[in-house]
């Protein structure tokens, strides 16, 4: 059994009628035998958790009519998190999932829900197991099924992640890269921190706690002596490799920069693929600035447009807070 499953939820071993919701995370099974991206795998996990969790809480308000008030007033508070959540992760297996596959994953999980029928032992597991559901709806916590939730359910509207709230602040103060520079920046808390192997990176987010394909980088460059950055000299820091689509005139923590919208080319050994980016950049104190949010790699014939444009009030919003000191 998946360790991680056990300590979150963790009273399983006093009421087997809510181990569900534990068990259905056996269903790694399905994910993994059918080929599919880590994040499908993660929307398969979330998705059997929260079928898990609300059968537990039907469960109770049925056996504990005393306690329905209160599964009630928990279902509509964390309404925002748990069914948007799954709502989100319905319309991502639809379209990402065979008709059948998805509809075989609904089937195992009606079957795993079907065997624990026996009653709750005492109205004190329900009520523990109400607290703990509550805590999760406040996902304070930096577990993985917390960041997993806050992922699926700000999968339509990534910004919001940031404005409700639920983000770390990263700095690159005492960072072995960033030794003369010091840049602050908010990242959704769902976002997983990941070391880069240019050394002009100093730190990368992937988004779905490390399993998504939209990316967030940090990169400081020290210029030739006498660079001005205008829009001019954009398509001079390009590679051959690398269309420049629009470019934009911008302001960096009160200082004015350039965005740039462009879209990669690689021609890996097998299949050309593509990466969508947009680079904020900055030059301040001899050095040039550069935030970037990108989505892929993906095929090189797949259309990224609209996928960039989910996320760039996202990129907008980190950069807009984003603040520099040399």
């Amino acid at each position: 059994m998946n360790q991680r499953v056990f300590q979150n939820i963790f009273f399983i071993s006093k009421i087997r009628a809510i181990i569900c919701v534990c068990s259905l995370f056996s269903l790694n099974g399905f994910s993994q035998t059918s080929g599919n991206t880590p994040k499908i795998n993660m929307a398969v996990e979330t998705y059997s958790y929260l079928k898990g969790q609300n059968a537990a809480l039907q469960r109770i308000s049925m056996q504990f009519p005393s306690l329905k008030d209160n599964v009630e007033a928990l279902q509509k508070n964390s309404v925002m998190l748990f069914s948007r959540a799954e709502k989100n992760i319905e319309h991502i297996l639809e379209k990402e999932l065979e008709k059948s596959e998805y509809n075989r994953l609904k089937n195992q999980i009606r079957s795993f829900l079907s065997k624990f029928k026996d009653p709750i032992q005492k109205k004190k597991h329900a009520e523990d197991f109400l607290d703990k559901v509550k805590e999760r709806s406040l996902v304070k916590d930096d577990s993985q099924i917390s960041k997993a939730l806050l992922s699926f359910a700000y999968h339509d509207k990534p910004h919001q992640e940031i404005t409700d709230g639920h983000l770390k602040t990263f700095t690159t103060k005492g960072h072995p890269k960033a030794v003369k520079s010091t840049v602050t920046i908010p990242i959704p808390k769902s976002w997983k921190a990941e070391d880069a192997e240019m050394p002009e990176t100093i730190q990368q987010f992937t988004s779905f706690n490390g399993n998504g394909s939209e990316k967030i980088l940090i990169v400081i460059y020290e210029p030739d002596h006498g660079f001005v950055l205008n829009e001019s000299v954009v398509p001079q820091m390009l590679d051959p490799q690398t269309d420049l689509i629009r470019t934009e005139t911008i302001t960096i923590d009160g200082k004015q920069g350039i965005m740039a919208e462009c879209e990669q080319i690689l021609d890996p050994p097998k299949n050309k693929i593509k990466i969508r980016m947009l680079q904020f950049m900055v030059a301040a104190e001899k050095k040039l600035y550069c935030f970037q949010g990108s989505i892929g790699p993906a095929a090189s014939s797949e259309n990224l447009e609209i996928q960039l444009k989910k996320f760039e009030p996202l990129f907008r919003l980190i950069v807009s807070k984003a603040q520099i000191e040399n």
